[in-house]
């Protein structure tokens, strides 16, 4: 894996953790506004990386 900052190993690393952190959520936090407030920022971390590697590719 290319652990440069332009490199796929980053962004894979990012998402892992990133969907991790979003099977804790759903495992530990109950329904409610503050699980949604949490889904919402996982996502939009998760479309930021994405687009950020999208843009440097392009």
């Amino acid at each position: 894996m290319d652990f440069a900052p332009a490199g796929n190993g980053r962004m894979t690393v990012a998402l892992v953790v990133i969907g991790i952190l979003a099977v804790l959520v759903w495992r530990t936090m109950e329904p409610g506004k503050f699980q949604s407030l949490t889904w919402v920022l996982l996502g939009f971390f998760a479309v930021r990386i994405i687009l950020g590697r999208f843009r440097r590719v392009g």
